[in-house]
């Protein structure tokens, strides 16, 4: 019961509004805890002392199948009467005369036999709350939940958590511990599998030029046309952003090269339509056979990872056998991309984008701008952040690129002063890697000092991830730039699972919910309710709710009625270079 239990504190919260609803100086104040009540998606009854009922949420009648439902005045007993699974009255729950042996809460399972032909019992859980207030008994509280609607709700998160929304297929984390329990069932020598790792080739390009709406729809495409040439026995997930891991079970390496012969074929003869442009698609293949002798599934999936690499830096449509070359493989990445990156910083390459961040109240102005970084090639066009920023983090280049960040934006910002047009206030990216640098804060208060940046305009948005894995750097860093004037964003929130457990140590301003969540959630009820509950969340904390991945009006429409604050993405702007200083 314990998705039952964590609203508790909510109820008895609401609650507290509703029971000073007893006072009639106070009708304003009930109305509002009522409105509240009668959103919750469970059916909740305050009664006084007797039992006597005071108010049932619109929830309550829809159970009990009666249009009338429990009224003010009636006693709860009489109007609510549960029975057990073979139909047999059960105990009054609450007693006809107030006692100090009442327990706080306690809760039963029961059936609710419904008005009209044809309707089968509802089954419920009840909650008893006895509200105390200096040793007298104030009210109770019932709140009745369908565990029938509970059960189907829990059976789709734990769907949801072993696969990917968009796709459908099996995500990494269950794909990972089939792979593994596969492995230690391969006890014959005679037992061979086949792992495929495949990525979308410049897979990145879409979603920057098309928008996200349309990478979406490329991938969906894209793993049907795939489906088409696996077996049922064969294990498809999504284990990235645009990248998939198959399993050939019970299959030779010389039975492998033909599926990935089929399945390259099949992917060379499809195209991709997207209002009225049409995207040749290419994909990348890594191949490594699996045996007796095969490590971990981590180890297995990162030697397919980098077999794919390898055919990536090939060109396209290219497949790559994973043999003797990791170890290559690394070192060339290694000083491709460190001498890539160490030359755009030299050189003065990297060029730094904004995306505006609007409010969903009124007018919806901008409110402000997240900083974005891209990489000029040498050859004068744009590399996008997905293809260099993973390979700075990894060989320990993203603070300098942080840094660098800092100083041209806090540059940029000066100059807008000196002219006179300091409205804007801009979010910048801080990598975990810079949050556990114990000289960073310092670096970041001595550069906007000597730009004569004023604080108020400047953001900081930390992963949830970064925040929690360098938790006790990261209070440092926020609580010295927080008092120096500066504002803070927790982004990507709800994707880890430690989320909530760690929100009341950061003291952040604003709270930037996950896109996964905010792109789907017009066709997705769960998608929807995180949504709602991280702003409901936010709002109780007293924390500024950002949206992001918003990419059509009516997304954006109903963002605006559930409350949250801030909007960001595509449907709204897509991001585009600083203007040059002077421009209108």
């Amino acid at each position: 019961m314990a998705l039952f239990d964590t609203q508790s504190a909510e109820y008895l919260g609401l609650l507290g509004e509703l029971e000073a609803q007893l006072k009639p100086c106070e009708q304003i104040s009930l109305q509002a805890a009522e409105a509240a009540l009668g959103e919750i998606a469970d059916g909740v009854i305050v009664t006084d002392p007797r039992g006597i009922v005071q108010y049932a949420n619109p929830l309550v009648s829809e159970m009990s199948g009666d249009l009338v439902g429990l009224l003010p005045g009636q006693p709860v007993n009489e109007g609510l009467r549960l029975r057990d699974s073979q139909g047999t009255l059960l105990p009054a729950l609450i007693p006809d005369s107030p006692s100090h042996e009442v327990p706080s809460v306690r809760e039963v399972r029961a059936f609710i036999w419904r008005l009209g032909e044809n309707r089968p019992p509802l089954e419920v859980s009840v909650q008893v709350m006895a509200l105390w207030d200096a040793g007298t008994l104030k009210n109770y509280v019932l709140v009745l939940r369908d565990t029938s609607a509970a059960r189907r709700v829990s059976t789709r998160l734990s769907w949801q958590t072993s696969h990917d929304a968009l796709t459908r297929l099996p995500n990494r984390q269950y794909f990972e511990s089939e792979l593994q329990k596969l492995l230690s069932q391969c006890v014959d020598k005679r037992q061979h599998h086949v792992l495929l790792y495949l990525d979308v080739y410049q897979f990145k390009v879409i979603n920057d030029t098309l928008g996200f709406v349309a990478g979406d729809q490329l991938l969906v495409q894209l793993v049907a046309l795939l489906q088409k040439g696996l077996s049922g026995a064969d294990l498809f997930a999504r284990v990235g952003s645009d990248e998939f891991a198959i399993l050939l079970r019970d299959c030779t390496l010389e039975e492998g090269g033909r599926v990935v012969a089929r399945l390259r074929e099949s992917v060379q003869e499809f195209s991709f339509h997207w209002q009225g442009n049409d995207s040749r698609v290419a994909i990348s293949i890594g191949v490594v056979g699996v045996d007796r002798f095969t490590p971990s599934a981590s180890q297995l999936l990162a030697t397919a990872n980098d077999a794919c690499c390898s055919a990536r830096d090939q060109g396209r449509n290219r497949i790559k056998l994973f043999g003797d070359s990791r170890k290559a493989l690394e070192k060339r990445r290694e000083s491709t991309w460190v001498a890539e990156i160490h030359a755009a910083l030299r050189e003065d390459r990297l060029i730094l984008y904004r995306q505006p961040v609007v409010s969903l109240k009124g007018e919806r102005q901008i409110h402000h701008y997240e900083i974005l970084v891209r990489m000029r090639g040498r050859d004068g066009g744009v590399i996008s952040p997905g293809l260099f920023l993973p390979a700075a983090e990894r060989y320990g280049l993203i603070e300098e690129v942080d840094r660098w960040v800092i100083q041209r934006v806090f540059r940029y910002m000066a100059q807008e002063q000196l002219i006179g047009i300091a409205t804007a206030s801009y979010a910048i990216n801080i990598s975990g890697i810079s949050l556990g640098d114990d000289t960073f804060a310092d670096f970041v208060l001595a550069s906007m000092s000597e730009e004569g940046v004023t604080p108020s305009r400047v953001q900081f948005e930390i992963t949830e991830t970064s925040a929690i894995n360098n938790l006790e750097r990261a209070l440092i860093f926020i609580h010295k730039l927080r008092a120096a004037g500066c504002s803070f964003a927790l982004d990507d929130f709800g994707r880890g699972v430690s989320s909530l457990a760690y929100l009341r140590q950061l003291p952040v301003d604003f709270l930037k919910i996950d896109g996964s969540f905010v792109r789907n959630m017009l066709e997705d009820e769960i998608d929807s309710a995180m949504v709602s509950t991280i702003d409901h969340l936010a709002k109780r904390m007293g924390i500024s709710t950002i949206a992001e991945y918003v990419e059509s009006p009516e997304l954006m429409d109903k963002l605006c009625r559930m409350g949250v604050d801030y909007a960001q993405g595509f449907g709204i702007a897509a991001a585009s270079g600083l203007p040059d200083i002077g421009e209108p």
